[in-house]
C-alpha cells in the first residue's frame, strides 16, 4: 500500500482481493466481509450521488460506534464528499455550531445521545444550522447493508466518474480537536495523510498485529478511524460497541477470543476493576495499544502485569497529525515503554524545538514539532497566521517533550492548557464561559487535575457572589449547556482570586491551591471507606514476623502513638502473625496484612486461608489474650470470598490529626 496513490475506496479494493469474504466487521450480533463492506459503501455513495451530492460538499456523520456508521464514512468519501465526523456526545447547540461553522449541507444521523432521546431533536439541530431536511438521513433509511445483487453498468461509472475527480491529497475528513480557545478547531485531513499514518504504524506494529481487535474507541477521533484502517489492511476483523462500557466489552473479547485491544488509559483501568478480571480476561489479550499513555509509569506497569501477557503499548499524536506521531514495540523494555510513549513513526520527522535555541539536543527538553506526509491541510476556515505551521512546514504541537538516549520520546507536558478526560480533549475557556454565565458566579478559571482513571479531571474554581454555592443546581444548569464530560467534578469557592506583583491572576498559586484542596476532598471520602497504606503479603513462616513488625511500629510512631503504646501495637502484631501460624495451618500458606487509616483509628487487618481460630475462645492461646490485651477493639469473621479475617483496631491520641497527618 503506498498512501500517495491511494484513495480510500483504493485500499478497500486492496482489501477485497486479499480478504475477500474474510470478516471485517462486526457490531450488534452483524458481521461484515470485506467485500460486503465495499458494495455496502459503494451503493451508500450511490444514494449521495443520485441525491444531487457533489463533490467537495460537506456531510455530517453523527452516531455511536456502528457498522452503518463505517459503512457511511466510506460511502460519503467515495462520492466525493467531506466526512464530517460529530461527537456523539455532545448537545444539540454544539452540533449546531459545528455544522455551521464549516458549512455543512448534508448529514447522516445514528444513535447519539440527542436521537435515542428524540430522533427529531436530532435532525432539528441541523435543520437549524441550514442542512435541508430532504439531505438528512438516519442511519435506517439506508437499505446498503443488505442489499443484494451486484451494482449496474450505469452506477459503477458513475462511481467511477465521481472517483476520477477526487486527489489523495484533498480534504475528505474533517475532524474537530479543542484548541485553547472555547471554539474547536476543524481539521481537515485527506486519504493520503490517514493512509501515510497508517503505513507508518504498519512499518513499526505491522508483525505484532493479530487477526481480531477490539475497538474500544470512538470512531469519530482521529485515533479511532486510523487503528481501524490499520486492521482493514492486514485483514483483520474489527469488533466494535456502540457503547464504551466495562462489562461490555469483557463480554465481547471472551465471547469471540479477541487477541488485540486499543483504547484509552481509563478504559483498560475499568477492565481491571471488573470483578472476574483475573478469571474472564487476565492472560487473555496480546497487544494492548493505549493512546494518551498513563497517568504514572506505575500504573503502566500495574497494567501490564494485570493483563498477564500482554504488551502494552503507549502512542502518542494528535489529530492534526491523522493521529499517530510515536509508538511503541514490543521489543522495548517495560521499563523503557512506562517513561515514554514510543519511536517516531518511520516516515515522519519529529524534532524537539527550543525558541531560543533551535533544534535541542537528546535530553533536552522543548516542543514537539513534526513534519512528514501525515499532517493535515490546515484548520478549516482560519487564516494563515493561526495555523500551527512554521515558514519551514514543521507542524508545532504545542506539547513538550525530550528524547532518551534509546530515542523514545518522553512526554513532558503540555505548553497548551488543555485538559484530557478519558482521551476527550477539553477547552478550559468553553467551560469558563459558560460558568459565567451563571448569576451566581463572578469569576471561573478551570483547569485539570490528575485522576487514575481519567487521566486528567476537570475541576473549578470560581468567586461567588452569594454565600453559598448551590453545586447541585449548578451541575444541572451546566449540563444543559455543556457536554457531561465537560462538567467539571469538584467546585472550589474563593473570596478572590491570587493576583501576582502585576495585578494578574497567579494561576500557579491558584492551581497548587485548588490540588490542596481537591487532596482533602480525596482524603476525606478515603478515609471514611479506610486509606489502606500498606498491604503486605507474608509467608507463612517465622522469618516474615521480624520486617513486618518493624515496620508497624515505625507507623505507629509516625502517626502518633508514644514509644510504650508503639511497643504494644509491635506486640500484638507480633503475636497475631505467630497465632496465624502456628493455627491457622497445617502445612504452609501466606497471610495478608493490611494497614488502613480511618477516621478516628488505625486498623490492622489480617486475612488468610487458614481455619478460623477464635482469638476470645476458650481455649484462645497465649497470644490471643496478648492481642486482646493491647487492642482497643478487634472484629473477626470471614469476607466475601471465605477467607479468614480479623481487624485489629487502635485509637490515636486525642490531639491526632489523621486528615492533616496524610496532606504532609
Amino acid at each position: 500500500m503506498k498512501s500517495d496513490r491511494l484513495l480510500f475506496s483504493d485500499m478497500l479494493d486492496e482489501a477485497v482481493a486479499k480478504y475477500g469474504d474474510n470478516p471485517a466487521l462486526y457490531c450488534n450480533r452483524q458481521f461484515l466481509s470485506f467485500k460486503q463492506l465495499d458494495e455496502a459503501s459503494d451503493r451508500c455513495a450511490l444514494r449521495f450521488l443520485k441525491g444531487g451530492l457533489k463533490k467537495g460538499e460537506k456531510v455530517i456523520l453523527w452516531g455511536f460506534n456502528d457498522i452503518e456508521w463505517i459503512v457511511s464514512f466510506y460511502g460519503i468519501i467515495k462520492a466525493g464528499g467531506v466526512a464530517v465526523l460529530m461527537n456523539y456526545g455532545l448537545k444539540a447547540e454544539d452540533v449546531g455550531t459545528l455544522t455551521r461553522m464549516v458549512e455543512a449541507s448534508w448529514g447522516v444521523i445514528g444513535g447519539n445521545t440527542i436521537s435515542i432521546k428524540s430522533p427529531e431533536a436530532a435532525a432539528k439541530a441541523l435543520i437549524a444550522a441550514g442542512v435541508a431536511q430532504n439531505r438528512i438521513f438516519p442511519f435506517s433509511s439506508f437499505a446498503y447493508i443488505d442489499g443484494a445483487g451486484r451494482i449496474c453498468e450505469e452506477d459503477s461509472a458513475l462511481l467511477a466518474e465521481a472517483e476520477a475527480k477526487m486527489d489523495p491529497r484533498d480534504t475528505q475528513v474533517i475532524i474537530y480537536t479543542t484548541g485553547t480557545t472555547s471554539l474547536p478547531k476543524a481539521v481537515q485531513l485527506s486519504s493520503f495523510s490517514i493512509l501515510s499514518d497508517v503505513e507508518g504504524c504498519l512499518a513499526l506494529l505491522g508483525g505484532h498485529l493479530n487477526k481480531t481487535l477490539c475497538l474500544a474507541l470512538p470512531t469519530f477521533h482521529s485515533y479511532g478511524l486510523t487503528v481501524l484502517n490499520v486492521y482493514l489492511s492486514v485483514g483483520g476483523c474489527t469488533y466494535l460497541s456502540p457503547l464504551l462500557k466495562a462489562e461490555i466489552l469483557r463480554d465481547m473479547i471472551v465471547g469471540f477470543n479477541i487477541e488485540d485491544l486499543t483504547s484509552v488509559g481509563a478504559i483498560y483501568g475499568m477492565l481491571t476493576q471488573l470483578p472476574d478480571f483475573e478469571k474472564s480476561l487476565a492472560g487473555r489479550l496480546k497487544t494492548c495499544i493505549v493512546g494518551g499513555g498513563f497517568t504514572t509509569p506505575v500504573e503502566m506497569m500495574r497494567l501490564e502485569k494485570a493483563f498477564d501477557g500482554a504488551k502494552i503499548l503507549v502512542g502518542y499524536g494528535q489529530t492534526e497529525c491523522s493521529p499517530v506521531i510515536t509508538v511503541e514495540t514490543p521489543e522495548d523494555p517495560l521499563e523503557k515503554r512506562a517513561v515514554s510513549v514510543g519511536h517516531p513513526l518511520p516516515n515522519l520527522d519529529v524534532r524537539i524545538w527550543n525558541e531560543q535555541t533551535g533544534f535541542a539536543a537528546r535530553g533536552e527538553i522543548g516542543e514537539v514539532i513534526v513534519k512528514g506526509p501525515s499532517l493535515m491541510n490546515g484548520y478549516f476556515g482560519l487564516p494563515e497566521d493561526q495555523q500551527p505551521f512554521d515558514r519551514e512546514g514543521w507542524l508545532h504541537t504545542g506539547d513538550l517533550g525530550r528524547f532518551s538516549d534509546e530515542g523514545m520520546l518522553q512526554f513532558a507536558g503540555r505548553i497548551k492548557d488543555i485538559i484530557i478526560r478519558s482521551g476527550e480533549n477539553i477547552s478550559p475557556v468553553e467551560i469558563e464561559r459558560v460558568l459565567l454565565q451563571m448569576p451566581e458566579i463572578s469569576e471561573a478559571k478551570v483547569m485539570g487535575a490528575p485522576h487514575p482513571i481519567w487521566g486528567e479531571s476537570v475541576e473549578a474554581c470560581v468567586v461567588t457572589r452569594t454565600e453559598e454555592l448551590d453545586v447541585d443546581s449548578l451541575r444541572l444548569r451546566l449540563k444543559e449547556k455543556l457536554a457531561s464530560f465537560k462538567v467539571p467534578s469538584h467546585f472550589f469557592t474563593f473570596g478572590a482570586f491570587p493576583l501576582n506583583s502585576n495585578g494578574k491572576l497567579d494561576q500557579r498559586r491558584l492551581k497548587m491551591d485548588m490540588l490542596r484542596r481537591l487532596n482533602e476532598v480525596f482524603i476525606a471520602a478515603a478515609l471514611d471507606e479506610g486509606y489502606r497504606i500498606m498491604d503486605l503479603t507474608l509467608k507463612n513462616r517465622r522469618y516474615s514476623i521480624v520486617p513486618a513488625c518493624s515496620m508497624v511500629e515505625e507507623l505507629a510512631a509516625q502517626l502518633g502513638f508514644d514509644k510504650a503504646r508503639s511497643n504494644r501495637i509491635r506486640l500484638s502484631v507480633e503475636e497475631m502473625i505467630t497465632d496465624r501460624i502456628d493455627h491457622a495451618y497445617d502445612d504452609s500458606g501466606e497471610i495478608r496484612m493490611e494497614v488502613i487509616l480511618m477516621p478516628q483509628w488505625l486498623r490492622l487487618r489480617f486475612t488468610d486461608n487458614g481455619k478460623i481460630y477464635r482469638l476470645d475462645g476458650e481455649d484462645a492461646s497465649i497470644s490471643a489474650k496478648i492481642i486482646l490485651a493491647n487492642v482497643d477493639a478487634y472484629t473477626s469473621g470471614t469476607n466475601d470470598v471465605g477467607e479468614t479475617q480479623y481487624s485489629l483496631d487502635y485509637q490515636y491520641r486525642d490531639d491526632f490529626d489523621v486528615k492533616a497527618y496524610l496532606m504532609k
